[in-house]
């Protein structure tokens, strides 16, 4: 069976096979336990000028909601839209009845930012290059969180 395998590495996930990991993941866990399918989100702020000023990406998946990535270009930065993402993203974990959201960053990112937002530290993980340290974050989300 192994002799007809093939192994194809990208540096990148090709458009075609994008959601078919988390589609097989899914089908699993709802095999297993009846858990609802892992859903992605982005959510983008641009202009007409600049194009693409930030944004933040991520997954619900078993009543949790994770932050993959948030980025705000360095000339938007300190102008609130940061949290304003933030808050947009837990909104469609409340939406999706996530229980909590996680994320991590890096000692030198946005460990003050988050903390600022209700994030506590759940662990750190030590080891990377030039002795950085990566945080594990967490907040715990409630149907009547308000934001504006």
């Amino acid at each position: 069976m192994t002799d007809s395998v093939i192994f194809e590495r990208f540096d990148t996930i090709p458009s075609e096979y994008e959601g078919i990991l988390f589609k097989g993941i899914s089908e699993y866990a709802f095999q297993k336990k009846g858990l609802p399918p892992i859903q992605p989100f982005s959510i983008f702020i641009k202009n007409q000028k600049q194009g693409i000023l930030g944004g933040v990406s991520g997954v619900t998946f078993y009543g949790s909601l994770y932050i993959d990535s948030l980025w705000i270009d360095k000339t938007m930065r300190h102008q609130g839209l940061g949290t304003k993402l933030m808050h947009e993203a837990e909104k469609i974990g409340i939406e999706r009845d996530a229980k909590f959201v996680t994320l991590n960053t890096m000692d030198w990112e946005g460990l003050p930012f988050y903390q600022k937002l209700g994030y506590s530290i759940e662990f750190v993980r030590e080891g990377y290059n030039e002795n950085s340290k990566m945080f594990m974050l967490r907040k715990n989300l409630s149907k009547t969180s308000q934001y504006n």
